[in-house]
């Protein structure tokens, strides 16, 4: 490397750190280089609304207010930052080091990146997810006052310019009990997915790769479970436990265990390969061949199942607030809020509209994003 291409190469790096995207575009990379700005605005938008309404921990406890509720968004406010400087510093060097070296064959993982970035469905999926994702992080910072706090006064006010989706039957601020709303059903439907997924995905694992005995308990149990009509058997349990959130995820990612059939039917497939056999025949250890060879090539299925499956527990959860089951008052709930709007159809129409639009287009986004998924991780798809 000549010493004008180091220091080139300095001097982006340097714009780099200074400004997140920069050294991209002084590369040539602008389509990666507006990505970060655009991740840089909407972090800025949000710090911008919570320095203006007093809602950063520090200030919040300035203004004598109670800030417990304020430090997680706080906190991930700035550790977001944080991380967007680094990924963008990393991406810069990893980018540039790509274009120094010629690469003629391309990994799985790319081909698959690069499929998923020319996939229309799969971004506006994405988008919707990483939008709601957002909302929920930093619900403090967007709502406009206290989800909790009622109004007996002006009661059932229809939307208006203070209250864009207007109150509710105790004069609560439909928007805010929305905002707030979103933590509940994704810390729900994504905390019992991952249960799904880590105890669905390690059954299948076991089922699959030793067969005979282990594969023949596991299915055996799961088809009893699969016997009784899942929503009955969470209300069932819920009923004798107090509905908490952790109560919830625990049943639902206990015995949610679709994924344990999906990955059984890879890993039997996997295991059967050349390369398999080939490091049997090398002595590998089985836990090594389980982790390094079978689990990479059957992971797949297991993500696109996942992603659906967060849509489906949203659900869930929402029916289960719906019918009295979910959490408890006075903790925001779309289900909750579709359950209260039932008796006032007619009289204030948007207590059950915007709940029920929330749960509509967050899992239409969640499953569009596992549709697009199965196509881009599948080889055999053109």
């Amino acid at each position: 490397m000549t010493e004008n291409n180091r220091n080139a190469l300095l001097r982006d790096y340097l714009l780099s750190l200074l400004l997140p995207g920069l050294g991209h575009i002084a590369r040539g990379w602008w389509r990666k280089g507006l990505l970060f700005w655009a991740f840089l605005t909407a972090q800025g938008g949000v710090l911008y609304l919570a320095v203006l309404r007093g809602r950063l921990a520090w200030l919040a406890c300035s203004a004598s207010k109670s800030p417990s509720q304020y430090w997680f968004s706080t906190i991930l406010l700035f550790l977001f930052f944080a991380l967007l400087w680094l990924w963008a510093f990393f991406d810069l060097h990893r980018l540039t080091r790509a274009s120094n070296v010629e690469t003629f064959v391309q990994g799985y993982w790319q081909i698959v990146a690069k499929r998923f970035s020319k996939d229309p469905k799969g971004l506006v999926g994405l988008a919707v997810i990483l939008i709601v994702f957002y909302v929920a992080i930093f619900a403090p910072f967007f709502a406009h006052g206290n989800a909790l706090s009622m109004d007996l006064v002006n009661f059932l006010d229809p939307p208006s310019a203070e209250h864009p989706l207007g109150l509710d039957n105790f004069g609560r601020d439909v928007l805010d009990r929305m905002i707030f709303g979103s933590r509940v059903a994704l810390g729900i439907g994504a905390g019992a997915t991952l249960l799904n997924m880590v105890f669905g995905g390690f059954l299948g694992l076991i089922a699959g790769y030793f067969r005979a005995v282990p594969d023949a308990v596991i299915m055996r149990v799961l088809e009893i479970v699969n016997s009784i009509p899942f929503l009955v058997l969470v209300l069932l349990i819920v009923s004798l436990w107090e509905a908490g959130v952790l109560t919830l995820i625990i049943v639902l990612g206990v015995f949610g265990l679709q994924p344990a059939r999906i990955i059984r039917s890879e890993v039997l497939s996997v295991r059967e390969k050349d390369y398999i056999l080939a490091a049997r025949a090398v002595g590998a250890p089985t836990l090594r061949i389980i982790v390094r060879h079978v689990l990479p090539n059957a992971i797949a299925s297991l993500l696109v199942v996942t992603t659906m499956m967060v849509g489906v527990n949203i659900i869930v959860v929402a029916g289960l607030s719906f019918l009295g089951f979910g959490v408890r008052p006075p903790i925001p709930s779309w289900g909750a809020m579709l359950q209260q709007a039932q008796e006032f159809m007619r009289t204030a129409w948007w207590m059950a509209v915007y709940p029920g639009l929330s749960i509509l287009v967050t899992v239409f986004g969640f499953n569009i994003l596992g549709d697009s998924l199965r196509d881009v991780l599948d080889p055999r798809l053109k």
